[in-house]
């Protein structure tokens, strides 16, 4: 499966397309449509975050550029003293 990721970082260009051969079924598609629609991605995910790309909530997919720690956006949960 080849796969298509682009940094959803606002102004941000970065791309990466990778192949990757998935060996597993994925789950029946009667009995778990949204497992047999994100199998591959499952898989993918841990080979996206060996190439640097991180998951942010409500932000998407980040490049490793844009993925440093001083360039990830502020949890809304933390507050500066």
């Amino acid at each position: 499966m080849r796969f298509y990721l682009a940094c959803d970082r606002s102004g941000c260009r970065a791309r990466a397309v990778f192949d990757l051969v998935i060996a597993e079924p994925p789950p029946d598609i009667e009995t778990d449509l949204f497992g047999h629609v994100l199998h591959s991605a499952t898989v993918a995910s841990p080979y996206i975050e060996e190439l640097g790309w991180i998951f942010i909530q409500q932000e998407g997919y980040w490049c490793p550029n844009c993925a440093s720690p001083g360039r990830r956006p502020r949890s809304k949960d933390v507050t500066s003293s």
